[in-house]
């Protein structure tokens, strides 16, 4: 497989050689395919274009467990002259409302580049394809077909976006070119076992979190199911919120499997539906979400709501396998 850029590849990196201050976003709840993509890109550019600022916005204000120990902590606040004259590039954010910080609206221009379903339109530039299994593979392709310097660092945050939004290549998700751009990218010769102790190694906490969550869990109608009580997250000393979902994945008669749990900074509920080969995310738009075909989240005012959202999925799974 030879990496060529296309049309919108040349596009970015033209505007990326035009601008000597660069803002970088991601958005709410980042995961690792979110900030592995704004801190690739902050280090491929850093080591190909010499006197340019790059700033990674809104890590004076995330809460250090979500960087883990992969990503770097920035606590210096951006001022709003930088933003003003930068150019503002958003990575896996599907609408202007999740991209965390809310500032790349101040951007002079903005650039996108996405493999959520496109259902909005915010930036002056956008690379949007739902066919990939993570933004960070479209990245790994861009800076591979730039035939620039692409270094062991800039491929290890690459790497944990893309085993982390393709499950460790267990999902439907992922591509051929997939396995082909990762094998490029551990090519470079960074380590993944630290990559993967990182991302997957357990405190006991989690692990009892974990079990905590799979004893609430029910299945009815070949649907999974886990509501998470309020204030759960704070008893066993989970700092960043999640859903949990993958805890109730690969359940023999499972077809759909989804957890609510209240988000505190947020102050409210979120959810989250998963399957392997049911589109969900027209249910998860139903219910204030949307996502990935076969992966979405949603929120709800109350718990209290959460039920109607179950019997739409068993009504709906019941539909699709009669």
């Amino acid at each position: 497989m030879n990496f060529e850029l296309t049309d919108v590849q040349k596009i970015i990196l033209k505007k990326i050689k035009s601008y000597n201050k660069i803002s970088l976003f991601f958005h709410e709840r980042p995961d690792f395919d979110a900030l592995g993509s704004c801190y690739a890109l902050k280090q491929f550019i850093d080591d190909n274009f010499s006197g340019k600022d790059v700033k990674v916005i809104g890590l004076d204000t995330l809460d250090p467990e979500y960087l883990g120990i992969i990503f770097s902590p920035e606590f210096e606040p951006i001022s709003e002259s930088f933003l003003d004259e930068s150019l503002g590039i958003i990575s896996d954010t599907s609408n202007s409302a999740r991209v965390y910080s809310g500032k790349h609206v101040k951007c002079k221009e903005l650039i996108r580049v996405d493999h959520h379903p496109e259902v909005e339109n915010f930036a002056s530039t956008e690379w949007i394809d739902p066919t990939y299994p993570a933004a960070c593979q479209m990245w790994a392709e861009l800076f591979l077909a730039s035939k620039l310097i692409f270094s062991a660092t800039t491929a290890s945050y690459l790497y944990a976006g893309i085993i982390t939004d393709t499950g460790r290549f267990l999902h439907y998700n992922t591509l051929p070119s997939t396995y082909h751009v990762t094998s490029k990218l551990v090519s470079t010769g960074f380590s993944r076992a630290n990559i993967h102790n990182s991302i997957y190694t357990r405190d006991k906490k989690e692990i009892m979190f974990t079990s905590y969550v799979i004893k609430k869990a029910k299945i009815e109608d070949m649907v999974a199911y886990a509501l998470i009580p309020r204030g759960a997250h704070k008893k066993f000393g989970i700092h960043v919120q999640f859903s949990m979902v993958h805890i109730l994945n690969d359940i023999k008669g499972v077809q759909i499997w989804s957890a609510l749990y209240y988000d505190e900074n947020a102050q409210g509920w979120k959810g989250s539906i998963r399957s392997n080969d049911i589109p969900i995310n027209n249910v998860a738009e139903m219910f204030n979400g949307g996502g990935h075909k076969f992966a979405a989240g949603f929120s709800l005012d109350s718990d209290k709501d959460y039920p109607k959202v179950i019997e739409v999925l068993k009504k709906y799974v019941k539909e699709i396998r009669q």
